[in-house]
């Protein structure tokens, strides 16, 4: 039985990250005190470290399941494929404005999507990144693993890898 799973991204944001560090050492520091709140904060900044989105192909069964990975259990939804076709790559643009209290400032950058398609309508979002390089590098390992090739759509025509 041939199983791929790979981790595809991350399920928290930086400064949820950044919390969880802060859980660590707080959860250090009441150790000596409240063993019962050191341990609770502990499983919580573990529960953020490890949560991620992951994605397992049956390449035997012909079977996908994306899901979120929350310390060991497998949330999400499994589906049936007849072949995958491709990875690919678009580009999109992305902006965040941040309001001050008298201003505010608009931020706009361009980022890439990787995706992978199945033979049929389905496609699934593996990742995204800023820098093409960086994508380019994580989908030769996936593509590695499964065979297939790399499709770039993001100057416009495509474009194989």
């Amino acid at each position: 039985m041939k199983v791929v799973d790979f981790r595809t991204s991350g399920y928290f944001s930086w400064t949820i990250i950044f919390l969880g560090i802060v859980l660590v050492f707080a959860g250090l520091f009441v150790a000596g005190t409240n063993l019962i709140v050191s341990l609770i904060l502990f499983l919580v900044a573990a529960i953020i470290f490890t949560t991620h989105y992951r994605l397992a192909i049956d390449l035997d069964k012909k079977v996908y399941h994306d899901y979120l990975w929350i310390l060991g259990l497998k949330n999400g939804a499994k589906a049936k494929f007849e072949k995958i076709e491709y990875l690919f790559i678009n580009s999109s643009k992305v902006s965040q404005t941040m309001n001050h209290m008298v201003l505010s400032s608009t931020l706009r950058k361009e980022v890439y999507g990787g995706y992978l398609k199945f033979s049929e309508k389905d496609k699934v979002h593996l990742t995204t990144q800023d820098s093409k390089a960086r994508l380019v590098e994580k989908l030769k390992g996936i593509s590695t693993q499964l065979k297939v090739r790399i499709i770039d759509y993001s100057e416009g025509d495509p474009k194989e890898i």
